[in-house]
């Protein structure tokens, strides 16, 4: 029985090892492709290192660009708001100074100078003589 045991133990160990075997190798044909992969991007690494460098080079200029024409675009939106505030500020101011007793003047004036005009065109006009 013992033999029996032994000889079991015996042909699982060769069954493992033969399943081991092709596993081992498969696992260093993997360690050789990423020693070669890793052997190119250490070959490649400085270039993206630069390529980035610049990349960020080129980003930090534009973003200061853009900020700085933002600044500018603000300082002159705050001029018009401050211009068109002024504006309205001043319309305001007029309108409550002239008020609307200024308009009824103004019609009556008006009113005024259009009767003084027809007098006037009546007196002017050439008039037929009158017989006696």
């Amino acid at each position: 029985m013992q033999e029996i045991t032994l000889i079991v133990w015996g042909v699982v160990l060769l069954l493992i090892a033969g399943i081991a075997i092709p596993v081992l190798l498969e696992i260093r044909q993997m360690a050789k492709d990423m020693a070669q992969t890793l052997q190119l991007l250490n070959q490649s690494l400085p270039g993206i290192m630069k390529n980035l460098e610049e990349i960020t080079t080129t980003i930090k200029r534009t973003t200061t660009t853009v900020n700085r024409e933002v600044e500018e675009l603000s300082l002159t939106v705050r001029k018009v708001q401050g211009t068109v505030s002024l504006i309205i500020g001043l319309e305001e101011i007029f309108r409550r100074g002239i008020g609307l007793p200024f308009a009824r003047t103004l019609r009556k004036s008006l009113a005024v100078a259009r009767g003084v005009r027809v007098f006037a065109d009546y007196l002017l006009r050439d008039r037929p003589r009158r017989r006696t």
